[in-house]
Order: structure tokens, then sequence, then C-alpha cells
């Protein structure tokens, strides 16, 4: 089902219209206090969209139900993001799992990227798990503990080790950290961007000139002189990649 609107519609007796747009048929859904059935399909006849009969039986469930109406349209458009992603990862799998040569062009792109991720860690440094562990002094009997908390706290991100052959375990970009430490910025950058960024595009993000920022200066460089700009700045960009 594509993106959900939904319109009120006082000439229905109380009643209001759900509109879907895909096009696609539902049958009629009885419930104790919901019912939908399909309704007046002149309406939208030619648009790609079926128009629905959506009956609230209780009043004190139809705030409940507008406010929830944006919020599933929301997850809907993520949901749907992420399933095209899951996708094109399983067209690299198969196409790598057959040794499929990628054109010049693709090979051009890969090398790049690779470049940049290099020069990120080269420029930065990195740090593993159990190398913060030891900084912090941190007495848990796995050394990862601390990184895997602050990870899942979104204080910091992780992005894998270049070289698989030597290392599985995810890195620590070193730019986060200010004596070892999460720097409090790098949180509300995460937060601002949610799930909408792969870690090595979150540190690409960190570490590129940005015109919302003074003399498009790289975040980078302003975690802990000014983190309110680059607060400020990553918000916007998580608005404009969402719109």
């Amino acid at each position: 089902m594509g993106k959900a609107a939904y319109a009120p519609s006082p000439s229905l007796h109380g009643s209001d219209c759900l509109v879907a747009e895909g096009g696609a048929a539902y049958a009629t859904l009885q419930g104790d206090l919901l019912s939908i059935q399909p309704c007046r399909d002149d309406l939208k006849q030619g648009s790609g969209s079926r128009t629905f009969l959506l009956e609230v039986k209780d009043a004190s469930a139809t705030g409940m139900l507008l406010t929830s109406l944006s919020m599933l349209d929301r997850l809907l458009v993520e949901k749907m993001a992420a399933v095209r992603e899951r996708h094109m990862q399983e067209v690299v799998d198969f196409m790598t799992e057959r040794m499929l040569v990628p054109s010049a062009v693709e090979m051009d792109m890969a090398r790049r990227l690779a470049t940049r991720h290099a020069r990120i860690l080269n420029e930065f440094g990195y740090f593993t798990a159990e190398q913060l562990a030891d900084a912090n002094h941190s007495q848990a009997s796995h050394r990862a503990a601390l990184a895997d908390n602050w990870r899942k706290r979104r204080q910091v991100f992780a992005v894998p080790h270049p070289d698989k052959t030597a290392r599985e375990r995810d890195i620590y970009p070193g730019f986060q950290f200010d004596d070892y430490k999460p720097i409090k910025a790098v949180h509300e950058v995460l937060q601002a961007f949610g799930a909408h960024k792969s870690p090595w595009k979150l540190a690409l993000w960190f570490t590129s000139n940005n015109g919302s920022l003074p003399d498009s200066a790289r975040p980078v460089h302003l975690l802990t002189t000014d983190p309110q700009a680059v607060i400020a700045a990553a918000r916007l960009d998580a608005q404009r990649s969402a719109a």
C-alpha cells in the first residue's frame, strides 16, 4: 500500500473517509470500535487511489485515531525506505556471490568511496572497544561492555573494520571522543538522523564541509567549540533528507 491520507467528510453522518494511494482493493473489516469498507470509488476514479468509509463507533477513540494516522503515515514511509534498502543489499549480495563483474563506473565509485573511508580513519584514528575500556579503566569482565553501552544509548557509532581478514569487529572513529569519552554533541547528531544514515554515511557527514556551518566548516571541527551549530546543521540536513 502506498502513502495514506486522511480526509474528514462531515457529509457522511459523522463517519470519515480514508484514501489509500496504490489502487489496492480491501474487503470490509468489522471491529468493536472501527468498521472499514470501500466507499464511493467514483470520487477517485482514474487516480490510482481507493476511497474507504471508516466509521468510529466510540467517539472517545476519534481523537486517538486522528493523532495516530500521521504517525502511521510516517512509519509506513520509513518502513518502505528500509525495504528498498534491504532489497538493494540483496541485489549486491546476489551479484557478489556470482562474481558478476561491476562496470567501470561502479568500480570508480567504489574506489572513491573506499578512499574517503580510509582518509577518515587515517586522519582521525579509531578505537576498538577494548582500547576504550582500557583508557577508561573499565572493570567490566566483558571488555566491549563500555563501548557497547555507549553505542546502545546512541552516544557514539561504529563502522566495520576495513580489513576483514585481520578483524571482524567494528571500530569507533576517533573524532567522537574527547579524552576517550563520548562528545555530547555526537549523541544529539545521531538522534537527529535516527536510522536514516548508515555508519559510514554518518562518518562522511561529520568529516565533510557543511554549508550550514560558518565558513562551510566540517562538523567534526566544531563538535567541542560550537556544538549547537553542529546539532542545528544535523537537524536541518535530517529534515531535508526526510522531505
